[in-house]
């Protein structure tokens, strides 16, 4: 396997025409705002050119216009509009390298720069090992996640500059296929394509749990989650197992592992660490604040830290690798392999998933069940990683017990089964967002509706945002709207469907499993039952909820359509009700 041929001109031009993609979807959707509003805050949304990454991308390729059309089977390839202007880019580059090639054009300035780009990332990977290449420090932000004792608790976001990036990600693409030779069919999350060609998805385990259950009747089930897992790795330990298991590859396998990946690797952990990177943040409040991150701060767990492996450990080793890089998603397979033998040797009939830092236990013996929990949590021990202690949970049909039990990160060995038989079992197993019952049936995690019905209101806040109304005192005056009532209303629709269940149409929307970035796409899974069947016809109401609030928020504006010939049909997009095509509970009607 070399390495140097995933640095491939196309490979590179692929990943390249993917960036450009995403940022011309950010920038339609910022579009979106300001051709609906003649407010003042709109003014600032084109905010690109500050954006380096985005000028770098628009000087690689021809203005948007010039972008090449799709034939209709091209189109039809595609799933979403990101990976059809994907497609139209690289089309683009295609067809200006064939006329080039025959003499029709000379080679255009974006042409030119693109392949300067590409030749200088190869230069750098071919000099890797004889040259002073350095790695950048990321650009750090802040996503928040939960207010704890009025801090707003925030999650740290690594970015590296787009060089990096492109480096970082065909560099995980060559180890994650390199070291898949020695990983367990138990670890689902950031594999290479197996036998099949197909890459699992967290809709196999859940397909793996449905299998279990059905081959085994009485189940004991518990999980362990892991404590800050990417901020707690250690750098000395992780390249000590990187490079045990290289050589081990080496030995069984006969495959080298290509010292310039190595090199890139080891640049990457000395490009981050927790306790520079992201700790020293905490002490300036301004950093917070500038983002929309008041009295904001990162949580640390260097008591907990301290406390298991030594007192001077955070100090004395560097910790933490950036979370949203697509090696530190290789590194939690890597790190975790230990642990997944562990597991396994110690009982060979016992069925244990894992994905990323997620993991489920289950076995037809409590005791059993027990053992191997204690043998993950020895093995996270020996790996120098922490865990949240697992609990006990009795008396489920007490709601407070409940409550509690799904608050509860680690759960000790349960017994799966109807609560109505004993007061001690546990009917839902949940994982990777989705929860399964005993009977085998699957529901929406409960904080997953919350987290879909927020973004909801989210996104209707956006556009009343746009319009003028800051402040819950505030009303939306005409002048500040370019459109009519009912063209707003229109906009938000759409919007909130594509985001739901994609870009549905009469002619595809009997196959919503063909749609991506969407959120049903992510719960593929589901199947029509009363629990299901009932969670989705509430987002559907809560989705309508918003569009009937949204003409009340707008009641001063009078403007209206221009009338168009009555005697004309009227087309899908002026029909106010879209109908059930639209709905997420269709996903379920026609899921196949």
């Amino acid at each position: 396997m070399n390495y140097i041929s995933f640095f491939s001109t196309e490979n590179i031009i692929r990943i390249l025409c993917k960036y450009r993609a995403k940022a011309a979807n950010k920038r339609h959707e910022k579009h979106m705002m300001r051709d609906i509003s003649l407010h003042v805050s709109t003014n600032k949304i084109l905010s690109s050119e500050n954006n380096e990454e985005f000028q770098i991308l628009q000087d690689f390729f021809p203005k948007r216009r010039q972008w090449i059309q799709l034939n209709e089977s091209e189109r039809k390839s595609c799933n979403s509009s990101i990976k059809i202007n994907e497609l139209r880019l690289y089309k683009s580059y295609i067809k200006t390298k064939e006329n080039i090639k025959e003499g029709k054009i000379d080679a255009p300035e974006w042409y030119l720069n693109l392949l300067d780009y590409v030749e200088k990332i190869q230069l750098i990977i071919i000099n890797v090992e004889n040259s002073d290449y350095v790695m950048s420090k990321p650009q750090i932000r802040g996503i928040k996640k939960k207010i704890k004792k009025k801090v707003l608790i925030c999650r740290p976001i690594a970015l590296y500059d787009i060089t990096d990036k492109i480096i970082c990600s065909l560099t995980a693409k060559y180890l994650t296929q390199f070291f898949e030779h020695l990983f367990l069919d138990c670890s689902y999350a950031f594999r290479a394509k197996n036998n099949n060609n197909d890459i699992p998805t967290h809709h196999d385990c859940i397909q793996a749990i449905l299998d279990n259950r059905k081959k085994e009747k009485d189940l004991w089930v518990a999980e362990c989650d892991i404590q800050k897992f990417f901020d707690t790795v250690q750098h000395e330990y992780l390249l000590k197992i990187f490079d045990n298991l290289s050589l081990r590859i080496e030995s069984e396998k006969n495959i080298v592992l290509d010292n310039k990946a190595k090199i890139i690797f080891k640049l990457f952990l000395d490009s981050f660490s927790f306790q520079e990177n992201i700790l020293s943040l905490n002490s300036d409040p301004q950093w917070f604040n500038s983002r929309g991150l008041p009295n904001g701060n990162f949580d640390w767990v260097e008591k907990e830290l301290n406390d298991k492996f030594g007192d001077s450990y955070t100090s004395k080793y560097i910790l933490g690798v950036p979370q949203g890089n697509a090696i530190s998603c290789f590194i939690s397979n890597l790190i975790l392999h230990n642990v997944d033998e562990k597991v396994l040797e110690s009982q060979s009939d016992v069925f244990y998933l894992r994905y990323c830092d997620d993991m489920v236990l289950m076995h037809k013996n409590n005791n059993t069940c027990r053992q191997n929990l204690d043998v993950f949590m020895t093995a996270l021990h020996e790996n120098f990683l922490l865990y949240h202690n697992p609990k006990k949970t009795l008396n489920y049909k007490e709601r407070k017990n409940s409550l509690e039990f799904w608050d509860n990160k680690s759960k000790e060995p349960f017994y799966w089964g109807n609560k109505h038989l004993d007061e001690n079992n546990i009917p839902w197993v949940s994982f990777v967002g989705y929860q399964v019952n005993f009977y085998g049936k699957i529901r929406v995690r409960k904080a997953t509706l919350r987290k879909e019905t927020k973004k909801q209101t989210e996104t209707s806040q956006k556009v009343l945002k746009a319009l003028g109304k800051l402040r819950e005192s505030d009303v939306i005056e005409e002048k500040n709207s370019r459109k009519s009532i009912n063209q707003l209303v229109s906009t938000l629709q759409q919007k909130l469907i594509s985001m739901s269940v994609g870009r549905v149409n009469i002619l595809n929307h009997k196959n919503p499993q063909s749609q991506a970035l969407c959120w049903t796409n992510g719960f593929k899974k589901l199947s029509t039952n009363k629990i299901t069947s009932t969670q989705l016809k509430y987002l559907d109401r809560r989705r309508r909820i918003q569009l009937k609030r949204i003409p009340f928020e707008l009641r001063e504006i009078k403007k209206r359509l221009v009338k168009k010939d009555t005697n004309q049909p009227k087309t899908l997009d002026e029909i106010s009700f879209k109908g059930g095509a639209f709905s997420y509970y269709n996903f379920l009607k026609h899921k196949k």
